[in-house]
């Protein structure tokens, strides 16, 4: 039975400390009670809020790879996809690497694109390209992607 892949980064560490940081901020301006203390309270939270749902939605990274079915998560629905249904792999940059966007014609005929978050899972690219070469080796990939399988095979992560 196929597992999904684990998440590449620590995401724990970052919410402790900025929420940590927050409410040593919030307390400050709470007990000092300077003019505009309000104002810089709310700013100060919604900041605290922004950080911790950036790394909610990074923890929400999902790939799947089960036979000729590839399971991503995007915007927090599951996406499954078989394998002739696969068109297009393009390659775009993230701070974290390179992900992918692969383009897909559904059951109704209408294109699509999900976005597999590779850059976020331990093996991530491995498993996504050992997918594409073994079960959809008809889509086309971008030169980006075409570079990541030859460093890929180069490596050995690739047959």
């Amino acid at each position: 039975m196929a597992h999904p892949l684990e998440l590449s980064y620590n995401w724990r560490t970052p919410a402790l400390f900025a929420t940590i940081g927050a409410f040593i901020c919030l307390s400050v301006l709470i007990r000092g009670r300077m003019p505009g203390w309000l104002a810089a309270a709310t700013v100060v939270g919604l900041l605290w809020a922004v950080f911790v749902g950036v790394l909610y939605l990074r923890t929400r990274a999902y790939l799947l790879a089960d036979g000729d079915r590839l399971t991503v998560r995007q915007f927090g629905r599951f996406h499954a996809i078989t394998a002739d249904q696969l068109m297009r792999v393009s390659e775009f940059l993230t701070p974290n690497g390179p992900s992918y966007r692969l383009t897909v014609r559904g059951d109704d005929g209408a294109i699509r694109r999900l976005t597999a978050p590779v850059a976020l899972l331990k093996g991530g690219r491995s498993t996504l390209f050992a997918w594409i070469l073994a079960e959809a080796p008809h889509a086309e990939l971008d030169n980006g992607s075409q570079r990541t399988v030859e460093r890929l095979q180069s490596k050995g992560l690739l047959p």
